[in-house]
This record gives C-alpha cells, structure tokens and sequence, in this order.
C-alpha cells in the first residue's frame, strides 16, 4: 500500500509507487474491457492467487479496482472490474507499451 507518511509526494513518484507494483500494471491492463473473476485473473496473468489477491486488495483500497460481490446461496462470487480512477491509468499504461516496444526494438539493434 501507498504509505501517506509525506504529503509532498511527487506526484510522477506517487503514480510510479502505485504502477510499479509486481502484477499491478497487468491487473489493470487485464481488467481494461471486462469485469473479471478471481480464477479468471489468475488464469489470464499466471500469477499466484496469493499475489493476485494481496495486490488486488491494494488496487481496491486505493480505489483503482472494483470488488463487486455476488451472493449465491452460501457461495460468494468476487468481480473485479476498473474504477473511474482506474481507467484513468489506462493511456499511461499504453504508452509504456508503446515505449516498451520502441526500446525493446532499440536494444536488439
């Protein structure tokens, strides 16, 4: 979680502390289209349901991602979908795709 010890934060160090998160940036990117399940994240991106659930409820306390619940006879069903604040985030990611690409290309030359 972002620690709000120092209100001065920059804001570029405050959305990379956010970003730069393991899994972060691909939870968000996986969620851009759809509401999804828990198995369904965790099939998509291959990552542990440990992981998965520590930095979804990180996403969620800051408001990024959505946990919306279903209830199902004694079942609980948990989607998670974008936030309007998680959207937000959406063309950053696209342009470190962009670059990410550009500077792989780079590399290999």
């Amino acid at each position: 979680m972002v620690e709000n010890k120092n209100t001065d934060h920059c804001p570029v160090e405050l959305t990379a502390l956010i970003l730069g998160k393991k899994w972060v940036p691909t939870i968000i990117f996986s969620l851009k289209d759809a509401e999804l399940r828990l198995g369904e994240l965790q099939r998509l991106l291959g990552c542990s349901k440990k992981i998965l659930i520590e930095q979804l409820n990180i996403l969620v306390s800051h408001k990024i991602v959505e946990n919306r619940k279903v209830y199902k006879g004694n079942t609980v069903e948990s989607y998670y979908s974008l936030t309007s604040c998680g959207d937000e985030l959406l063309p950053i990611l696209k342009d470190m795709k962009t670059f990410g690409c550009k500077f792989e290309e780079n590399i290999k030359k």
